[in-house]
């Protein structure tokens, strides 16, 4: 244990060891002398601006009623006697520290199987639909925020906070292409799962990486990863991945769903029947 935090606490909680920081906040191990239980806490002390620490306090309580297996549950969001936003979570990792999906993926040579792949992005994208029917949405999914906890569950850490510390004008702007960002930073993730690759520079479809694997995932990524285009939402997503049923009806762009199918002949016919009633008209 460190010396300087032997003694300080945060309410019940007492400070064990410092393990790091992400989103600007330190993070330490701490242990609840209520429950003689280990918890995370996060303490943001950098958060110079009044208003943006204000919606970061507002999302984290928002956060706190959300329940999902696969994400981080927030255990309590407040101040601490210096105005320092404070945030206690559980604690997901070992003896050793936080376990992130990156620590993982190492010590697995880089990739997961077929099916643990597949299962890991079904839950990434289970637990976002979710928090969408709470209204409730995070942008880009960081590496960095996913962690991996004692059982090998992937949970998303922070999730909303990306979203909470933007300008009003950012967060006006645009929802949808938060949504869309997110979705397709999930499927980005999930690419590195299944294939040990990454998708910067030129991408190699998985089909050619597996051997025997289903070509239905080639078209699942190519649409999931396409920067102008994509899925239409979370579930459009989920219900396109090559291991439902009825995916073959989903795997489209969202142009291809919304545009009406027009059958051309009928179309000519109608013009052509406009044209010569234009005609007519003049002789009656």
């Amino acid at each position: 244990m460190s010396k300087s935090l032997r003694n300080e606490y945060f309410g019940p909680y007492k400070l064990i060891r410092s393990i790091g920081s992400v989103h600007g906040a330190s993070r330490y191990i701490v242990l609840c002398n209520r429950t003689d239980t280990n918890y995370t806490l996060y303490r943001f002390e950098n958060i110079h601006n009044q208003h943006i620490r204000r919606q970061a306090f507002h999302a984290f309580l928002k956060m706190s009623a959300v329940e999902h297996p696969h994400i981080h549950k927030i255990i309590s969001a407040t101040y601490d006697d210096r105005g320092q936003l404070c945030v206690i979570t559980p604690y997901t990792g070992n003896h050793e520290g936080i376990v992130l999906l990156d620590d993982l993926l190492h010590r697995q040579d880089g990739k997961f199987g077929v099916i643990e792949a597949s299962r890991a992005i079904e839950h990434l994208l289970g637990a976002v639909a979710h928090a969408h029917k709470h209204g409730i949405v995070n942008g880009t999914i960081k590496q960095e925020d996913l962690l991996v906890d004692r059982y090998g569950c992937l949970q998303i850490q922070f999730y909303g906070y990306e979203s909470s510390i933007r300008s009003s004008e950012d967060q006006s702007a645009s929802k949808s292409s938060d949504i869309n960002d997110e979705v397709r930073s999930i499927i980005d993730h999930g690419y590195t799962m299944l294939t040990g690759l990454t998708t910067a520079g030129e991408r190699i479809n998985p089909s050619r990486v597996i051997k025997r694997l289903d070509r239905a995932w080639d078209t699942w990524f190519d649409i999931g990863l396409d920067p102008l285009d994509g899925f239409e939402s979370v579930e459009h997503a989920i219900n396109a991945m090559p291991t439902n049923s009825n995916s073959p009806e989903w795997l489209v762009k969202k142009s291809a769903r919304i545009i009406p199918t027009v059958q051309v002949g009928s179309l000519l016919r109608r013009r052509f029947r406009s044209s010569q009633s234009s005609q007519a008209r003049p002789n009656q």
